[in-house]
Order: structure tokens, then sequence, then C-alpha cells
């Protein structure tokens, strides 16, 4: 839905944003088009490696694009470059129940269908495949699975891509609990810069629930999303750019101390540390190439659907893509292999958002706001920012704002050179 909507109870209709409050609304098509190549990457990365679905090294008639699908890996720190951009859209100017609604409703329809496909995979269709460090995985971790938090109690993930939402959800508890604080731009440039040293400081120190919490090892991308958001929102300054740099540089050394070693085991291909290091910082530029250039005003109906199909293909490619490579390896090409695979995971995963997604997805939202709403009215909490009523509506849980509302900002400009900046545009998560 390219459109950012606001329920009109006095009209009994959906009107745009930019209809009811005068305020300039575009998707950021860019941005979801960049999401969707992201996760072509760890696609191609996760069938082209060493695999069980190959029964080792992928064939040698892949090679030219296995070694260069070898550096796929990266897509994932670029993702949470991009959610530490948009989770703190998200949480700007809303509160704590608003927020945690939105991520829970994003995030679990597809989820915990995608965790009941790996079950069938792992405990019916193909257990061989799910065996990892050396024995598969138990009907309890997999009941555990449902709850994305599995990393924390040591269990296995029923498919590889749930750690990063492992990682994913540490971020936002993190920005939770800045929420209860204040967001404020002086305090996101103080709480992303200090972050990322801290959580080091912690795994140096030998603080291993303070440093996981902290999410030590990809911190600076996350925290460098956020700065990149804040540059879009308010305009360019010399010292958030600096600060941009200063995580880049942190992530650069993690990078280089990682992906060389992971790569090579993962795909028998020893990376080029240079090409490693560009991608790296390459997280970084490649979006705010998208959303602080014209790029940004790129939207398109493609685009959209592109961004809609990213989260669900992410989560069901690995484990339903190997077993269909194992099934038909002896038997056909190795290209058309790839291409089945990759074909029947789209196809799944455009299901999984038209069939799941869609319905469900705003329904869980709005339970569970409604249901952090009646918790926080009880507690006394206030309610401040975006859960305020707007004039002419109820304030209820039958009443719902399906995206933050800001107040219209003026054109900004960078006085040293006098060009005009966009006014901030509404992206969707």
């Amino acid at each position: 839905m390219s459109d950012v909507l606001v329920e009109d109870t006095r009209r009994s209709k959906i009107v745009p944003v930019s209809h009811a409050t005068g305020g300039r609304t575009a998707r950021l098509g860019a941005l979801d088009a960049l999401r969707f190549i992201a996760a072509l990457s760890v696609v191609a990365f996760h069938y082209t490696g060493i695999t069980p679905g190959w029964g080792g090294r992928a064939p040698a008639e892949l090679d030219r694009v296995a070694r260069w699908a070898s550096y796929g890996t990266m897509g994932v720190p670029l993702f949470f470059v991009i959610s530490g951009f948009v989770i703190l859209l998200t949480a700007w100017e809303r509160d704590v129940p608003q927020f945690l609604a939105s991520r829970v409703g994003r995030l679990f329809p597809a989820y915990w269908t995608a965790v009941a496909i790996a079950a069938v995979i792992a405990f019916v269709v193909w257990p061989e495949g799910s065996v990892v460090d050396g024995r598969p995985p138990t009907e309890a971790e997999a009941a555990l699975n449902l709850t994305m938090v599995q990393g924390a109690f040591g269990a296995h993930n029923l498919d590889g891509p749930y750690w990063t939402l492992w990682a994913e959800a540490r971020f936002y508890l993190l920005v939770a609990l800045f929420m209860l604080v204040g967001i404020t731009r002086q305090r996101v440039l103080a709480f992303a810069t200090l972050w990322p040293v801290l959580a080091v400081i912690a795994q140096q120190a030998g603080q291993a629930m303070l440093s996981t919490l902290l999410i030590a090892d990809y911190a600076p991308f996350f925290a460098g999303g956020m700065l990149l958001y804040v540059i879009y929102r308010d305009g360019h300054d010399l010292g958030t750019w600096l600060l941009v740099g200063l995580q880049s540089i942190f992530a650069l050394y993690f990078a280089l101390g990682h992906y060389p070693d992971s790569i090579m085991v993962a795909t028998g291909w020893a990376p080029s540390k240079v090409l490693v290091a560009g991608f790296s910082l390459a997280c970084f530029g490649l979006v705010a190439l998208v959303v602080l250039t014209p790029l940004s005003r790129c939207t398109a109906g493609w685009m959209s659907v592109l961004g809609a199909l990213t989260y669900p293909l992410y989560l069901v490619h690995e484990r339903l893509g190997l077993f269909i490579v194992n099934s038909l390896r002896e038997t056909l090409n190795p290209w058309l292999v790839l291409a089945i695979a990759g074909l029947s995971a789209l196809v799944l995963a455009a299901g999984i958002h038209y069939a799941v997604e869609r319905p469900l997805g705003g329904r869980l939202r709005h339970a569970m706001l409604a249901s952090l709403q009646r918790t926080s009215d009880a507690d006394g909490s206030p309610r401040t920012g975006a859960h305020r009523a707007l004039p002419g509506m109820s304030d209820g849980p039958a009443t719902h704002i399906a995206a933050r509302q800001e107040t219209p900002r003026p054109r900004m400009t960078d006085t040293r050179t006098s060009v005009r900046l966009p006014a901030p545009m509404a992206v969707h998560d």
C-alpha cells in the first residue's frame, strides 16, 4: 500500500494523510527495492555455498556465480542499516504500545507461518537437512522458535535466517527503552554514538549478558541507519555525517575481522578483503543513496510489491530451497535447479504475504495495541505523542492510526550551500 492512511471516523472512510493534514507523503520505493536486492543476495549466498542441499560444495558449473554470491552474506548488515533507519522512523513521536504493536503485527504472522513450514521440513520431509552441529533440532526447540527469541536459550534455529531476527528483537528492545526516556535529536545522536562503543567495552570486559543485549557485533550498522534517518528527517549537517562515518569505521573493523573467515567456511571461496571492506561501506552508502538523493522520490507499484515480498522470502528461502536442490540435483542441470528453488521460494513468499500477512497483520497489530492500551490505562500511564486522539476521532481501540502522522515540516535549507533539502517522506515497514 503506497499511501499512508488515517481512519476518518466522521466520514467512515479511509483518506490519505496528505488530504487530512496537508502534509506530503510518499513511499520510499527505492528503499523497498534495496531491501529486496539485499534478500536476493542472501538467497544466492545460501544456494551456492557448502550446503546439505548440494551434499557439500555447489557444482563447478556454478563457480562463475558462486564466487560472487559468496559476498551475499553481507546483505545481512545491509538489512541492519535499513532497519536502523526504518525503526527509528517508526518509533519517533509514537508511544511504546504503538511501537510494540506495530512490530508484532508486522513480524509474527509471516514468521509463525515460516516456522510451521520449517518444522514440517525438519521433522517430516527432510530431517537430515536440518542437522546443525551434529544433531537435529528437538520438538521443544521447534516450539521455542515460535517466540523469535530462541537465540537467548541457545536453541537451534529451525531455519538459518532466524538468527538475524534475534538481533532485530534486541534492537527493538533497546529502541523501546529509548522511547521511555524520550526520543529527541540530541539523544539519538548521543545514543547512536555511544551504544556501539559501550557494547564493545562490555564484550572486551567479558560481560556476556550485556554485550549480547547491546548486539556488540552489529550495533554500528543499526546505529548508522539511525543517524541516516536523522539526516533524512532534519537535513544535512557536517556533525551528523561525521558520526555516520564513525559508525562505518566501527562496522568496517568488525567486517574485516569476521567475514573473510566466515565466507571461506560457508562457501569454500577465499574472499578479497578489499571487496569485504567495500561491501561493508556500501551498506551505509547505498541506504544514503536511496533516501537522501533524488532517488528517494522514485516510487512505483512494482517497488512496493518487492518490498512486501522481501520479509517472507527471507524467512522461507533457505530450508525450502535446499530441500528442492537436494531433490533435483541428481537429475537436472544445476542452473535449472537454482531457478526452480528460487522461484519456488518466491511463490511461497507471495502466498504468505497475500494469504497471511495482509489479512492477519493488521488484526494482530490492532489486538495488541488495544491490549497494551488497556494495560496502560489500568496502570495510570500517560498517553503521549501520536497516541493522543486526533480532532473528531474517538480515542479507543476501535479507532486506529495506520501509520505515524507527523506535523508537516518546512523544507530545510543548508545555509552553507543554500541547497533546498526535501521534506521527510513517510515510509511503511
